[in-house]
């Protein structure tokens, strides 16, 4: 029986005290800083499958829960076409602070992944949300279920998730907004679980959804999870 972990990395619009970023709260506070919906989703996610929650404490202009340690968008000096000039030329210190919260964010949800792989198998659901409209590019859809479509076990996973969500009426895509292939924490656990081991799915949410068809998508990706986890291998 494979076992849930669900996490929420872009789940807060915080910053830690006496942090300035250079750019105004506002900024901070829109998607440009988190991910809005995304944390009330997964929470109730993790809540009807019965597991712990993974969320970050704060915004990813500090530090981005969900890019590579080593990738410049880590500690972004843009994002979204913003410029973030709080993050140029940080001292070694204060960077090494933030590489600190990156680092021990992904040690607990490894370490929560690993156990449910030893139990039997880990789906991990990692909850997300989208803008409308992005520098042009145009979102008319509810959701999207980002995998990797070489993994064939977690391929087969997503479409149960998708199915799922296509039959409460919500519109959906696969690997949109974004490929599930970018650089993210689920890419990141590929590399340390083989696919019979590990689905890795990002689940991305419209922000502009009303809290009763969030809460619809919770249901449906809850229940989908519960199944699929059920199952035998």
């Amino acid at each position: 029986m494979r076992m849930a972990v669900v996490t929420c990395e872009h789940a807060s619009a915080a910053l830690p005290a006496g942090v300035d970023l250079g750019v105004d709260a506002a900024v901070v506070s829109s998607h440009v800083g988190w991910d809005p919906g995304a944390l009330e989703v997964a929470r109730a996610v993790s809540e009807g499958l019965g597991v712990a929650l993974h969320a970050g404490r704060h915004t990813r202009l500090y530090v981005d829960l969900n890019r590579a340690a080593e990738s410049a968008g880590v500690i972004p000096t843009r994002s979204f076409g913003v410029d973030i000039p709080g993050n140029r030329d940080l001292p070694a210190a204060e960077r090494a602070r933030r590489l600190t919260d990156h680092r021990a964010y992904r040690t607990a949800v490894d370490r929560a992944v690993a156990a449910a792989v030893a139990a039997g198998g880990c789906l991990h659901l990692a909850v997300h949300s989208f803008a409308p409209a992005v520098e042009g590019s145009v979102r008319p859809y509810d959701c999207g279920v980002l995998f990797d479509p070489d993994r064939p076990r977690e391929s087969a996973t997503a479409q149960q998730i998708l199915a799922a969500l296509a039959a409460t009426g919500l519109t959906v895509r696969a690997n949109e907004p974004y490929l599930g292939i970018d650089d993210g924490l689920t890419t990141w656990l590929r590399t340390r679980y083989p696919d019979g081991a590990y689905a890795g799915l990002e689940i991305e949410i419209a922000q502009v959804l009303t809290a009763a068809r969030r809460a619809t998508l919770a249901g449906a990706v809850a229940q989908a999870a519960a199944e699929v986890c059920a199952a035998r291998p």
